[in-house]
């Protein structure tokens, strides 16, 4: 099963919360021992719900899921105000410098892409 979700413990307010909604709605997940993160599978079809389900549990405006679907050549970035399709390097430039202007350090800004 390949996991294109990748959701990091400290991004989120009310992991139980979290983890109990994502297992109602269906989705798949993973919480590997010693990690601090959950992998999702998400399909590109249930992109909406997964997104509005994520930004209810973001604890911070610049905090994000980042969701990749290659085969499609796109990366979706939630954030708790927005969600950004992302499929080519100007789109890429320009969340990350919105999430830079929100608070987000530069660094953790680097996300993986798969355009």
């Amino acid at each position: 099963m390949k996991y294109n979700a990748y959701i990091l413990d400290w991004t989120m307010n009310d992991y139980g919360g979290l983890k109990q909604e994502i297992t109602e709605a269906g989705f798949d997940f993973v919480k590997e021992k010693g990690k601090n993160h959950i992998r999702v599978e998400v399909q590109l079809v249930r992109l909406q719900e997964f997104a509005q389900m994520m930004q209810g549990h973001l604890n911070a405006p610049y905090n994000y899921v980042d969701i990749q679907f290659p085969k499609e050549k796109k990366t979706v970035i939630v954030f708790s105000e927005r969600m950004a399709v992302i499929s080519n390097a100007k789109e890429n430039e320009a969340v990350k410098q919105w999430a830079i202007a929100k608070g987000l350090p530069p660094k953790q800004a680097d996300w993986r892409t798969s355009y």
